[in-house]
């Protein structure tokens, strides 16, 4: 068995659809619910998107490709945990199904433990102390697509310990961009 971190996509997908089947038919129902919000809001979305890393336009493209292999294979993703992770959790498809995972966790699930199932294997550990955060910064170049991680004069990527620091370099940048880590 892998260990934890060792688990991809596919693998963490096919972990939930084993424990938590009863939930997948209803998740399902709220993936196509977000893809067709995402189809159907798109001034709203235009307006508010703030993604550094996808356009609304690719975000949008992802939620269409998921939302039609729902309709597509129907029933058949709620019977087969491998037709479930290869249709909604392999490549790109799986930004979106992440994302439709985590938000079902919060405003759907049945089941508290698939909550905390979501919390093991998606989201960032939370710091147990109050230990100080690390930043990175990146440079946007004028559109997400093209963001690079602000490097130092040999290519290696800049981490700061301090924010004034961060600060200081994404003021330095075209379009810097702050991330913590």
């Amino acid at each position: 068995m892998k260990t934890i971190d060792q688990l991809m996509n596919l693998d963490k997908a096919k972990i939930m659809f084993d424990l938590f089947r009863d939930e997948i038919p209803e998740f399902l129902s709220y993936t196509q619910a977000i893809a067709d919000k995402v189809a159907n809001d798109k001034e709203e979305l235009l307006a508010n998107w703030t993604n550094p890393f996808l356009s609304y336009h690719q975000w949008l493209q992802i939620s269409e490709q998921v939302n039609s292999a729902i309709k597509k294979y129907g029933k058949n993703l709620t019977k087969s945990g491998s037709l479930f992770t290869d249709q909604l959790f392999d490549g790109y498809l799986a930004i979106f199904s992440n994302h439709c995972l985590e938000q079902y966790s919060i405003n759907k699930a049945q089941s508290p433990k698939f909550k905390l199932a979501i919390d093991l294997f998606y989201l960032p550990v939370q710091p147990i102390n109050n230990r100080n955060y690390s930043y990175i910064v990146l440079e946007l170049h004028g559109v997400p697509e093209h963001a690079v991680i602000a490097t130092d004069e040999d290519g290696n990527n800049r981490v700061f310990d301090s924010r004034a620091d961060a600060d200081a370099e994404a003021s330095d940048c075209q379009e810097g961009l702050i991330v913590e880590i």
